[in-house]
């Protein structure tokens, strides 16, 4: 059930207001397309976009980042840790999104911790906008169970007058977490919902199972069983032929969470820091060891790794999906590798 109601102009000052105290970060329109990046105020935001080129997982884990600083002091070295704390209002994230976020929550959280991640995430301010249909073809967010999103935000809103991606005038708000609670009901924003809101909300629900269909002729809780079957399947070869190891595909997830580290060092090497960036596994070098030995050297290896590793072992390892259905990485593939097509393919073999 829906905690709220709010016209659009009253969430655009919303988030407003949690500029005040954060950098607001959201969906920015760049001649057609849309990506997240940082804002000075709430109306230079499109909540009506489609999808974001890259997801907003930059943002709490960014390509390049400082873990700590080291100096010569009296001898020895000094290592200082860096973190950002900066108070961040991430605006904007589809469901997809935030399922590829707490996927990347419940990785650096667990085993060895990664602060340097939890910090950030522990600043951040997720404010949710639902999807009422597929933001483009070839997504299957649905199959992955990602379509909809129970937890993992601050506020989630439903844009309730969209029939389909037009004129959204007001939002049903579910509050995710006592931020949320707090900051809408202390500001007094909107209303609480009426009868006819809930029903609108109940035909918004309808409306969406409609629109999002299924693009896998099979339940997602059987792709680790077929993938098992498939392991000396041809098809990996055969696809793998088209495939520049360009790494787009990693580039472009939103939950791929793969680092290399590196140390910088000044002229003098008494002083430096410790960087880590983005790496992929379907880069040339992503498994080259010393002795120049690489497990994964043939592109086929590669291309299967990563499917394994979106569809089964994430799962297998994590309890969450390694994959939420986006298809950035089938856009941004310039062999147009798909996917879906390797799922349907694979059950066809089996």
């Amino acid at each position: 059930m829906l905690d709220r109601i709010l016209p659009r102009n009253t969430l655009l000052e919303l988030v407003d207001e949690l500029g005040r105290s954060r950098r607001i970060v959201g969906p920015v329109r760049r001649d057609d397309r849309y990506f997240y990046q940082p804002v000075d105020r709430a109306a230079a935001l499109d909540l009506r976009f489609n999808y974001c080129v890259y997801g907003p997982k930059a943002v709490l884990f960014p390509p390049h980042d400082t873990l700590f600083t080291f100096e010569k002091e009296r001898g020895r070295f000094v290592t200082r840790a860096v973190y950002d704390d900066r108070p961040t209002a991430l605006v904007g994230v589809h469901p997809c999104d935030v399922h590829a976020i707490l996927l990347l929550d419940h990785v650096f959280a667990n085993g060895h911790r990664d602060e340097h991640y939890l910090r950030r995430r522990a600043n951040t301010f997720i404010l949710g906008i639902d999807c009422p249909k597929p933001c483009t073809e070839g997504v299957f967010c649905r199959d992955m169970r990602a379509d909809d999103a129970a937890e993992g935000f601050d506020l989630m809103c439903y844009p309730l007058s969209c029939e389909g991606a037009v004129d959204v005038e007001r939002y049903g708000v579910i509050f995710g977490t006592d931020a949320g609670r707090e900051l809408v009901l202390s500001a007094q924003a909107g209303a609480a919902p009426a009868t006819t809101d809930e029903q609108a909300f109940d035909r918004y629900l309808a409306g969406k199972r409609q629109a999002f269909l299924p693009m896998i002729p099979y339940a997602v809780d059987t792709l680790p069983g077929l993938l098992n079957r498939s392991y000396d399947s041809l098809l990996w070869e055969a696809t793998a032929r088209r495939c520049y190891s360009c790494g787009s595909c990693n580039l472009s997830c939103p939950t791929c969470y793969c680092f290399n580290t590196y140390d910088e060092l000044d002229v003098t090497l008494t002083r430096g820091e410790r960087r880590r960036e983005w790496d992929g596994c379907q880069l040339r070098g992503f498994a080259e060891v010393a002795g120049a030995h690489n497990f994964r050297a043939k592109a086929a290896s590669r291309l299967r790794h990563r499917i394994y590793r979106k569809a089964k072992w994430i799962r297998e390892r994590e309890g969450l999906a390694g994959c939420v259905g986006c298809a950035r990485c089938d856009r941004a593939c310039t062999a147009k590798i798909n996917s879906v097509e390797i799922y349907r393919q694979l059950a066809e073999e089996a």
